[in-house]
């Protein structure tokens, strides 16, 4: 049947075991493919991945959080100054201002972690992705005083529907920033049975806050990605890069080619591939690379597909790009976690991280939500 992407089709394979396949293909090439398995109240669930799924999605979430909290306290510095710093990943460290008033304590995540929590919390409260939901939850509160960290475009969206304007109309259209992109993994875990819905979901989710279709692009791009790697095992480096290239391109086609280079980073020696990353910038810096959708998605990939088995390697990479580094790690750590689970994450890092029992617990139900939904 045809999909509401232009030239684009929606292929489902059936198995003999019962599980299907179903491909998202546009223009010939194939975007998404997800295992999902027919349920029914006499079924019992069988994983075919023999992973634990459930993990999966609990090691996305505090992934992120730990890439987050680990980048909080050198966001905004280059490359070279990072570099400087004595064993980044030995712990979490106090974010100061340059009055040296500690703005957010160690083991703390800044906003990433803070909207893409919200955006679970939407979703088990009304079984699906809904953004006047999503709206409400940052509007009530924006007007308690608690978010933080925020950039230039939720800020502006926040004080149009402050204003009254509806969420249909306050996202910000004309920055391709990364708010979008650092909010968006619990979409592809949402849909990791089927995937069938993914973009229209992530598309919901980055409107709110984001209409400058390059900040939509990645996002949207990365909703795949970690929908297809919550299924996909062993780990296939050009399917993944398929996926988040051909995903992002009919939303808008140069940053699906940008994220596409992301092959040849990584055929280049790391130092060579910072400095070939740097310069994709719509606006580079001299020392760091900026905060940009299209680019948070390329360093986040690049980190991950670099050391896929190793979650720390991941981190150091994304964190030591410069710029916006908690964002850059905090999306690569969703991206690592949900592919490698809990394991992987340091177990220091998981004690010392403020608000990991919550973060756990949203994430096991949102699992939990996806077993009841109807298939």
């Amino acid at each position: 049947m045809k999909s509401a992407l232009i030239d684009t089709d929606i292929l489902s394979l059936f198995f003999r075991n019962g599980s299907k396949v179903t491909a998202i293909v546009y223009r010939g090439f194939f975007v998404n493919s997800v295992i999902g398995i027919f349920m029914n109240a006499s079924d019992e669930y069988n994983d075919p991945l023999n992973v634990d799924v459930e993990d999966l999605f609990v090691g996305s979430l505090l992934g992120g959080a730990i890439g987050d909290a680990l980048g909080s306290f050198c966001e905004g510095w280059t490359r070279t100054r990072i570099l400087g710093v004595d064993q980044i990943l030995s712990g979490y460290r106090d974010r100061v201002n340059k009055s040296g008033e500690v703005r957010l304590l160690a083991g703390a995540y800044t906003d990433d972690t803070q909207q893409l929590l919200v955006v679970v919390e939407s979703i088990l409260a009304c079984g699906k992705v809904e953004a006047e939901d999503l709206a409400a939850r940052y509007l009530a509160l924006w007007r308690a005083g608690e978010l933080h960290s925020y950039g230039a475009a939720f800020k502006e969206t926040l004080e149009k529907l402050d204003e009254g304007v509806p969420w249909e109309e306050a996202g910000s259209v004309d920055k391709p920033s990364n708010g979008a992109v650092m909010k968006i993994a619990p979409v592809g875990l949402w849909h990791w049975v089927t995937g069938e819905d993914i973009r229209e979901a992530a598309l919901a989710v980055s409107w709110v806050t984001h209409r400058d279709q390059r900040a939509v692009a990645a996002a949207v791009s990365i909703a795949h990605v970690v929908g297809h790697l919550v299924t996909h095992r062993p780990l296939d480096l050009n399917e993944v890069l398929d996926v988040a290239e051909w995903s992002a391109r009919p939303i808008h086609e140069p940053t699906g080619a940008l994220i596409g280079r992301v092959r040849e980073l990584l055929r280049m020696d790391a130092g060579l591939a910072w400095q070939t990353m740097r310069e994709m910038a719509v606006r580079p810096l001299e020392d760091g690379i900026p905060g940009e959708g299209a680019m948070t998605a390329v360093v986040a990939l690049e980190a991950f597909l670099r050391s896929p088995k190793s979650f720390e390697a991941t981190i150091i990479r994304a964190l030591t790009a410069g710029g916006d580094v908690d964002t850059f790690a905090a999306v690569a750590g969703n991206l690592s976690g949900v592919y490698n689970g809990t394991a992987k994450l340091p177990d220091y890092l998981m004690d010392d991280l403020l608000e990991r029992s919550r973060i756990e617990s949203l994430a096991r139900a949102l699992y939990q939500k996806t077993l009841i939904r109807e298939v």
